[in-house]
């Protein structure tokens, strides 16, 4: 399983690299991203903050720690890391069942753009259904037959396929309004000045939203998402992970400013959309403006987006139901070649899920996204008592009882006031929280009513066994603190 979940002798930095930048943009790059533009403006260059933040601030500085433990005790899952801390047990189930409850809204979203875009682009020719059929089948070729070899050299090839393809897009919006940057925001200014301030034509992004949807809402959990864990796992050695932490950021950085010029451009054309619609504005300047070959290479760029993230996560989420759930509570002295196959079957299962999902309209991409970071951003306090010491108390039970506190509030301020409609039934989640809290992101919320319980819940139940602890941390030291020992 070590050499199909994740890559036992690790990747190197080029191949590791590519496959990371592209598994981190999803639909939430194209054409979330534009819709996002498209409805806020210039807010949405706050992912500018996330995209530097992440490599810096998680990948380089926690990344590199998982690559440490995840390489010396040859973990295969994210509850691997966890549980070889805190204790064995159903808490491994919780802990894999709560990521991957996670993970379904985010891959729902990663097929659900794309598939938008393919169905759009072809102007119907290719329905919305058969769009999400082509992608799941495509997926399950390819992660079945060769696990995370299959996810990641494709993602190579679709990280540099959806770069083309965004900057090729930018250059042809310029081209669409003849002119330049210039007077694509003179165009803008003329119509909807809104578009260029903050906070925004729908006020979203006042200081609260600004200072932490860039950080809570994507940087901390984008990296410890379960795939981020197949990647760190991945890697030849911590070096690699650390040079990926100080360079990744520009690939990141560098798909957003071309997206805004596309946002913008889709808006001048087709100001009067709302909603789900925004998601569409890029698609359907597609179909409406350019030439077929054209848009067929941009859709192209789209299908790499959703399928380089989706991918990886179905491996992710296959890895946990066969490990953490089937192998540890169900079949427990199988072979590897018997886990293998049933991981397959997950394989097949998951992807299912995902397209039957993603044929509901569910609202904005970008909406659906954040619940999953809104859910996994809850996971960080386990994450951080693992990987960096600090000599406070943390126990599987504070665990737990943050995770959960965290996830209703999180979800509570996501959510509130929404109303969802599944055509035979349709429901208003409550707005309970305070109006001013919801300013604040929702995974900022959570983590603040779930780092205090955490701590207040581990100071009253029975710590973590001191052997695992201290297993751990020598491994850490033996890593890292002898590079502080010799600057110093």
């Amino acid at each position: 399983m070590d050499d199909y979940f994740k890559v036992a002798p690790g990747f190197g930095f080029l191949v590791l690299y590519l496959g990371i930048a592209g598994g981190f943009h999803t639909a939430f790059a194209i054409p979330g991203s534009m819709g996002f533009y498209y409805s806020h403006g210039v807010a949405f260059a706050a992912n500018v903050l996330w995209t530097v933040f992440t490599p810096l601030g998680v990948i380089y500085f926690i990344g590199t720690r998982i690559t440490c433990l995840g390489r010396k005790f040859n973990y295969i899952t994210p509850a691997d890391l966890i549980v070889d801390y805190f204790g064995d047990g159903k808490f491994r189930a919780f802990i894999a069942i709560y990521v991957l409850s996670c993970c379904i809204p985010l891959m729902t979203a990663n097929v659900t753009g794309p598939a938008r875009l393919l169905a759009s682009g072809t102007d119907g020719h290719i329905p919305y259904w058969a769009a999400l059929a082509i992608m799941g089948i495509m997926v399950i070729i390819y992660v079945t037959s060769s696990g995370i070899r299959g996810v990641t050299w494709t993602t190579v090839v679709q990280a540099i396929w959806m770069f083309v393809a965004v900057w090729g897009a930018a250059f042809w919006c310029l081209m669409l309004i003849d002119g330049d940057l210039l007077t694509l925001f003179n165009t803008i200014k003329e119509t909807e000045p809104a578009l260029l301030t903050l906070p925004g034509p729908q006020g979203l992004a006042t200081p609260q939203w600004w200072t932490t949807f860039p950080v809570f809402g994507i940087a901390l959990y984008w990296a410890i998402l379960p795939r981020g864990f197949m990647f760190f796992y991945s890697a030849r050695d911590v070096a690699t992970t650390r040079k990926i932490g100080l360079t990744v950021g520009f690939y990141l950085m560098a798909l957003y400013l071309p997206s805004m010029v596309i946002g913008f451009t889709a808006f001048h054309f087709f100001p009067d959309l709302a909603g789900s619609d925004a998601d569409n504005s890029f698609p359907l300047l597609l179909a409406t403006y350019a030439p077929a070959w054209f848009a067929g290479l941009i859709v192209a760029g789209g299908l790499a987006a959703g399928m380089s993230s989706m991918d990886a996560d179905t491996n992710a989420n296959s890895a946990m139901l066969t490990k953490d759930v089937y192998a540890s509570f169900i079949n427990k002295n199988a072979s590897d070649r018997h886990y293998i196959t049933v991981g397959r079957i997950f394989v097949v299962a998951l992807v299912l899920v995902t397209v039957v999902a993603a044929a509901f309209d569910w609202g904005l991409i970008v909406l659906m996204i954040g619940v999953t970071a809104a859910m996994i951003t809850q996971l960080l306090p386990a994450v951080i008592a693992v990987t960096v010491p600090m000599g406070v108390r943390f126990t599987k039970a504070g665990i737990t009882s943050g995770i959960v506190a965290g996830l209703i509030v999180a979800l509570t301020a996501l959510l509130g006031g929404r109303m969802f409609d599944f055509g035979l039934f349709q429901f208003i989640v409550p707005n309970v929280l305070p109006e001013s809290w919801t300013r604040f992101d929702a995974s900022f919320l959570g983590l603040a009513v779930n780092i205090p319980i955490t701590l207040i819940v581990s100071q009253f139940t029975p710590e973590p066994n001191r052997e695992n602890v201290a297993r751990i941390r020598a491994a850490l030291d033996e890593e890292f603190r002898p590079r502080k020992n010799q600057r110093e």
